[in-house]
């Protein structure tokens, strides 16, 4: 065959596989396989068998889920349990058959209780599953969030987290609240089945749930939410009414002729109000009462057993107990006491103390024996007849007033006593004053004569001072003068010296008048010498000039005599006349 050829032949073979690869991975990969899978979605698959159909493969049982090999391959026709969650999927539509599933969200405040419906049967006698691969109930619920459930293998029921509550003790969850139990309460809890995860038997648990949020499963668990406290109980007693709306008031009449009027009338009581019981004498007394009793958390788990409805969801169990055992023991308990006492003992504070002690006591056991609580009892008021009572009253206003006026008079007493005491008060205080001011006096004539004495002290040592200050000056000033008249004598001598020695230098003192004679003459003197021959008057003149030269000189300072003495520096002494200025002729 022609190389040529050949080498066309494979060409157009590996350009017809490249654009076969091609077509397949874009009309069929990317066109008929992707699958796009939004957010909050998931695609459930269903395993149509192998493709191409080279091998067989069984049909997973009725019930089941399909199974899959070590390497994750469907080994059964059916639903699979994994679903695929948002992204791009590449899936065979000739292997695989799938469906959009929503995911199931579980808000604030709800829980999701699971139901498998593939999986393990459960034992005889149980109903909730406790583990993973078991059909039935889940024990496990799911909390708040989003979930990818495969609604072939689960049922999913979407209930709120109070669901599990029997009886709510008057709290109300709002839809989106995930608290359970609020401050102030308890949650008593009764298993509906054995739970062999903690190993909680079936029935009410002693252990009860505090404030906060929990997620229990309403098909395994029951809660009753209790107000844990005290609680306050009160029996009053009331007047019954007339036709007008008004109090009934009965008639009382005064004992004896002379015998003074009725303090007070006194109300019809209702006997079914309050507290009424005959005392042992006989006569009706009524009495108010107050209880303080409560629950605590280790006595709720009892008092649901004891006093809790399974079929009243909106039962108040505190107005259970209230109206089933604090009432009625109260009222038992109040009237075999008050028997015991006649109706004066009720009145007088001893008896009536021990009254209220007892009553308290026996409620306190009472309450006790049915797991509650008693803070305190107390007879607020009792109502006893008038004609037992205004006999006492009258007596007792009696001495009443006989400790007023006792009193009265100790105040008087008192009063003057302080008046006393108020005055010895003032004449202390005057006392003090006046010895304060004498003594204030006293330190304040020390204090100025000690100042006057410094003071007189310190201007004698300032004239002392003063004086030797004086003193040292004066030595200074003779010193000065002395020093100075010193000065000018020794001056006056070195001058004297000085002129004696320039007379000696010069030859005598007619020398020096000369030289002094020229020394005082003008620079810019000029002589002129004209000689005109002998025997005439300018020949005479010859001596002349130095004659009248002497005769200045003498007349100016006499010979021999020194300058007069100063203080001022000695003037410059003159040059001989043979070193002057070469200007001078």
């Amino acid at each position: 065959m022609n190389p040529r050829t050949v080498r066309l032949a494979i060409g157009a073979a590996a350009l017809l596989s490249a654009v076969s690869l091609g077509g397949y991975l874009f009309a069929w990969k990317w066109v008929v396989c992707r699958v796009e899978v939004a957010p909050g979605e998931s695609l459930l698959l269903t395993y149509r068998g192998p493709f191409p159909p080279i091998r067989s493969v069984p049909t997973a049982p009725k019930g089941t889920l399909v199974q899959r090999d070590d390497r994750g391959r469907p080994q059964q026709v059916g639903i699979l349990e994994e679903m695929l969650g948002p992204g791009r999927h590449f899936i065979n539509p000739l292997e695989y058959k799938y469906e959009r599933i929503a995911d199931t969200i579980i808000k604030p405040g709800e829980i999701g209780v699971l139901t498998a419906k593939f999986g393990e049967q459960l034992p005889q006698g149980q109903y909730l599953a406790d583990r993973e691969g078991q059909r039935g109930i889940q024990r496990k619920v799911l909390t708040t969030g989003r979930y990818r459930i495969n609604s072939y293998a689960y049922d999913v029921e979407v209930r709120p987290v109070s669901a599990c509550v029997k009886t709510n003790g008057g709290v109300r969850h709002q839809p989106g609240d995930a608290l359970l139990i609020p401050a102030g309460y308890v949650g008593v809890v009764t298993n509906r089945s054995d739970d062999p995860r903690t190993g909680a038997k079936r029935g009410t648990q002693d252990d009860v749930l505090q404030p906060g949020i929990y997620y229990l499963n309403p098909y395994a668990t029951q809660v009753d939410i209790l107000s844990i406290g005290y609680n306050e109980t009160t029996l009053s007693v009331e007047a019954e009414l007339g036709p007008d709306g008004q109090p009934k008031y009965q008639e009382v009449k005064a004992v004896g002729v002379g015998e003074p009027a009725p303090l007070s009338r006194d109300p019809v009581y209702r006997k079914d109000r309050g507290i009424w019981f005959l005392s042992r004498d006989g006569f009706d007394i009524f009495l108010d009462f107050t209880t303080i009793w409560g629950i605590l958390p280790d006595q709720a788990a009892d008092v649901i057993r004891r006093f809790g409805k399974a079929s009243e969801q909106e039962q108040n169990v505190l107005k259970v107990v209230e109206e089933q055992v604090v009432l009625p023991d109260i009222g038992s308990i109040a009237r075999i006491n008050g028997s015991r006492h006649g109706a004066v003992d009720l009145l007088i504070g001893d008896s009536r103390e021990a009254f209220q002690t007892d009553t308290s006591e026996d409620l306190e056991a009472r309450l006790k024996e049915k797991n509650l609580t008693l803070l305190f009892g107390l007879t607020r008021h009792i109502y006893v007849p008038a004609e037992v009572r205004e006999p006492i009253q009258r007596s007792k206003i009696a001495m009443e007033v006989k400790l007023t006026n006792d009193q009265k008079q100790l105040t008087a007493e008192a009063e003057g006593d302080l008046m006393e005491a108020k005055a010895k008060v003032v004449l202390e205080e005057r006392r003090v004053a006046a010895e304060t001011e004498k003594l204030f006096a006293e330190a304040l004539a020390e204090g100025e004569k000690q100042a006057k004495q410094i003071e007189a002290e310190t201007e004698r040592l300032v004239a002392e001072l003063d004086a030797q200050t004086a003193a040292i000056q004066a030595q200074i000033t003779t010193t000065i003068g002395e020093a100075e008249a010193k000065k000018v004598e020794l001056t006056n001598a070195a001058q004297a010296d000085r002129y004696r020695r320039y007379v000696e230098t010069l030859g005598g003192p007619d020398a020096y008048n000369r030289y002094l004679f020229a020394e005082n003459l003008p620079d810019d003197l000029r002589l002129g010498v004209f000689y005109a021959g002998p025997g005439t008057f300018w020949t005479d003149l010859r001596g002349v000039e130095q004659v009248l030269l002497g005769k200045l000189a003498s007349d100016s300072i006499s010979p021999g005599s020194p300058p007069p003495a100063t203080s001022t520096p000695p003037p410059t002494v003159p040059q001989p006349a043979s070193v002057r200025t070469p200007g001078r002729r």
